[in-house]
């Protein structure tokens, strides 16, 4: 009769049990989430891993990138402003190197008057005139007056025609006088009005040029007769084979020319009032 007994309550401890068992895990499975926020923020769950989770698991391999997809490229934080960017040093461009000096010419003084330098004769060309079938284009000097008062010879070119003699239709032409347009530009004339060439030849490098008598006499004085004799002069020797002028007045040498007594005594080139 003791044998039933004992089997009872067995059965009943082992309902108990179950009941106790279903009953925790309906209480389990209301507050689940309750349990699960409280494990979490106790910090349980990671402790129960770190005990008994074994060694930590082999971290993944890199994985490869696929040749054909781009590599992706950083981006630029744009938090970080231009002074917090780490700055380079730049190297400074090479300076250009200083030019070198060039040799300065000699300034011309101003109070020695300037021999102008003898230009390239131009080509002689066929003249329309008939009577003087040549033409060439020639140089004439006539005197330019500075701010300062002093004067000097400026080279004009202009055609002169001519049948045998073209020394004698240039000094011609010279003492014709500047055109009305070479007056604007300030050149005058001070051969003395009146006068004439009498006739010119070449020899040994020496222009005889002989005058008439008006040619002896200047009204602007010494200075005047020095502008006259280099206007000849200049224009002479624009020739090359013309070297020096010598002045002749109605066939004969004299030795001074005005009443100032320039010296023509002898053959006188561009140089002859350059001291």
């Amino acid at each position: 009769m003791s044998k039933p007994s004992g089997s009872r309550k067995t059965s009943i401890g082992v309902l108990f049990w179950i009941a106790f068992i279903l009953l925790v895990l309906v209480i389990f499975l209301a507050n689940r989430g309750n349990i699960e926020q409280v494990l979490e923020t106790t910090g349980i769950v990671e402790v129960i891993r770190d005990r008994f989770g074994g060694a930590d698991p082999t971290p993944d391999a890199p994985a490869t990138p696929d040749p054909e997809e781009p590599t992706p490229q950083p981006v630029e934080d744009p938090r970080v402003t231009i002074e917090e960017r780490p700055s380079v040093p730049q190297t400074p461009p090479a300076a250009d190197p200083p030019p070198q000096a060039q040799p300065e010419s000699p300034s011309p003084d101003p109070a020695q008057p300037q021999v102008p330098q003898r230009q390239t004769p131009a080509q002689r060309a066929p003249s329309p005139d008939p009577e003087k079938p040549n033409r060439l284009m020639a140089g004439l000097y006539f005197i330019r007056v500075t701010e300062d008062g002093r004067t000097y010879p400026q080279r004009v070119v202009r055609p002169v025609y001519y049948d045998s003699g073209p020394l004698t239709e240039t000094i011609n032409a010279l003492l014709a006088g500047p055109t009305g347009e070479e007056l604007k530009n300030g050149l005058l004339n001070t051969i003395p009005e009146g006068t004439r060439l009498i006739s010119a030849h070449v020899q040994n490098g020496t222009a005889y040029l002989n005058f008439n008598q008006a040619f002896r006499f200047n009204a602007l004085g010494a200075e005047g007769t020095v502008a006259q004799l280099l206007q000849i002069i200049y224009s002479s020797t624009e020739f090359p084979t013309v070297e020096r002028v010598q002045f002749l007045v109605d066939g004969e040498r004299i030795d001074y020319l005005g009443g100032d007594g320039i010296f023509v005594g002898e053959p006188l080139g561009r140089n002859a009032f350059s001291s």
